[in-house]
């Protein structure tokens, strides 16, 4: 039997480059052999030695290469497998050639996160070239990945979202308007994931600060009311038959689910399925499942909600949620009968599939 040649794409050049390619090297060894050949593609690689860039660029990539982020022990690549990466990544760009050894690429896995594999852009990029790829096209990944845009598509859908103001700054105009939010107060980069640059503001003085941490990560940033409750997320999958996975209840040490939250051990709990009444979890199910469909997300998504009282409220959608073998979507596929390897070809096959549909 011939092998599907999979692209994994990993790493990249945003705040998130340390779980990609912890992402990409699971993603690699837990794909069938049998049925896969596997090649691990970090576009940054590429750009570190590309003569056609500038000096001062290529080793800006060297420099976040050679870093290693905030990888912990049990986190790092296997021995050998970044030179894997960079050797393969060579071929990446030009854009027409997305080819290893001048042999074609079948399907691409994106496992990037961030800026460039979240926001649409490396979609296009596989669209104009003919390339199937997992996950959502490009109007979702933009949608999804702009805050501000993505809670006026899910208003519109009929979901509660929370309250806030966008700001581009920390002047007077700019503080007024985030203090008529309130305090306390969430402030995040409209476009970022994995909670980088977010905080929780409990005191007005604070909001400067704030707004300047989530300002290093974008120009926009997102202000809202901070709402107390329990925290739910809900992994949808599949391109036409929509499945909504057990929801998942996050609890944290922390004051909500940042970065060290999701990424450092010990410092939350994931309870899946929640421990919340059927009719509480069917609702989660049922407003993630309108929120997939909304955004016009395919192959995969995941939404968090904060759950008080009467009040469901989507917070976000991720259209590439985390993919190592315990992240949040994978758990609660697991819960479901649904193991790692099984879902990561469930998520190639329906890539494939959707390319053969649109092709006609």
């Amino acid at each position: 039997m011939v092998k599907i040649r999979v692209g994994v794409l990993t790493g990249g050049a945003s705040a998130e480059r340390d779980i990609s390619l912890a992402t990409g090297a699971q993603i690699a060894a837990s794909l069938d052999p049998s049925r896969f050949e596997v090649v691990l593609l970090d576009p940054l690689a590429f750009m570190a030695r590309n003569p056609e860039i500038t000096a001062e660029q290529r080793e800006q990539a060297q420099r976040l290469i050679k870093g290693g982020g905030r990888l912990e022990s049990d986190h790092q690549l296997p021995r050998g497998l970044e030179k894997q990466i960079e050797s393969a990544s060579r071929a990446l760009v030009p854009a027409t050639r997305v080819m290893t050894n001048n042999e074609p690429i079948d399907v691409v896995l994106i496992a990037l996160h961030g800026t460039w594999g979240e926001d649409g852009r490396i979609q296009g990029l596989l669209d104009t070239i003919g390339v199937p790829y997992t996950g959502s096209g490009v109007l979702a990944s933009a949608l999804a990945m702009d805050k501000e845009v993505a809670k006026t598509v899910l208003a519109a859908a009929g979901l509660d979202v929370p309250g806030g103001v966008v700001v581009t700054g920390t002047t007077k105009q700019d503080l007024d308007a985030a203090r008529s939010v309130g305090i306390p107060a969430f402030v995040k980069p409209v476009s970022s994931g994995s909670s980088v640059g977010a905080s929780i503001v409990a005191h007005a003085a604070d909001l400067p600060a704030a707004i300047a941490l989530a300002l290093r990560y974008d120009s926009r940033a997102l202000v809202e009311e901070q709402l107390k409750g329990r925290e739910l997320t809900v992994p949808v999958i599949g391109n036409d038959d929509l499945t909504a996975l057990p929801v998942i209840e996050i609890l944290t040490k922390r004051a909500f689910f940042d970065y060290s939250a999701k990424y450092d051990a010990g410092e939350s709990e994931e309870v899946c399925p929640a421990d919340i009444p059927p009719d509480v979890a069917k609702r989660a199910q049922d407003l993630a499942v309108r929120a997939h469909r909304a955004l016009h997300c395919r192959g995969m998504s995941r939404t968090d909600f904060v759950w008080s009282g009467d009040r469901m409220v989507a917070l976000e959608v991720n259209t590439i949620p985390g993919m190592t073998a315990d992240s949040l979507l994978p758990k609660a596929a697991r819960a479901a009968g649904i193991g790692f390897g099984d879902l990561l070809t469930r998520f190639i096959d329906w890539a494939l599939e959707d390319a053969r549909r649109r092709a006609r």
